[in-house]
């Protein structure tokens, strides 16, 4: 009877296969913040996090898909820590100033490497976009449609339209990287795209 109940205690904590995954990915992000995917290895992942290469291939079909799952678990809820208030206007400005400011750091060298990875390897696009950009452009959606629900829109205009007015010109200093994305730019671009699309 006593060694039954011995067999039936578990030790508390995450299941070793979760603290595990959880080891990788942070020790995957380490990598990637201070040398970039250009020096981002399996093997020096796997002595960072004490987990064997046949683990990390058995969780992650390459480097590049492990990458990706580092960026968006360790950036995305930095994304998401915006409590909605009763002001959605108030709410969309902070969620793109939130954005640009995560994507000012390294944050927004990785994301341009990342781009540029998923555009060489299929695998890596797809986790890339569905993991990452598409719940990403949806979450700012979520925003857009709560001020299109508050009246606040003018008639006819068209939020996904609106969210690439929005987040569009950010990626495309990202990428090309003629200027930055200071606060500056982010307030008049909040002010010309929202000048055109509020009621008045």
């Amino acid at each position: 009877m006593a060694k039954k109940k011995a067999s039936a205690r578990r030790t508390p904590g995450r299941p070793r296969s979760d603290a595990s995954r959880a080891a990788i990915l942070k020790a995957a992000y380490q990598m990637l913040r201070e040398g970039g995917f250009s020096q981002f290895t399996v093997e020096g992942v796997a002595a960072r996090a004490g987990a064997g290469k046949a683990t990390i291939y058995r969780w992650w079909s390459n480097k590049g898909t492990l990458a990706v799952e580092a960026f968006l678990v360790a950036v995305a809820p930095r994304m998401d820590a915006i409590k909605a208030s009763d002001d959605p206007l108030e709410d969309l400005r902070r969620t793109v100033h939130t954005a640009a400011g995560i994507y000012r750091g390294r944050a927004g060298q990785l994301i341009r490497e990342l781009l540029s990875l998923g555009h060489a390897d299929a695998e890596t696009g797809r986790l890339l976009f569905s993991g990452y950009l598409t719940p990403r452009r949806e979450a700012g959606l979520v925003v857009l449609r709560r001020v299109a629900a508050a009246g606040l829109l003018r008639e006819g205009v068209d939020i996904d339209v609106l969210a690439d007015a929005l987040w569009g010109p950010i990626f495309h200093r990202l990428i090309v990287e003629h200027r930055s994305l200071e606060r500056a730019f982010i307030d008049q671009l909040l002010d010309v795209v929202l000048g055109g699309a509020l009621k008045r």
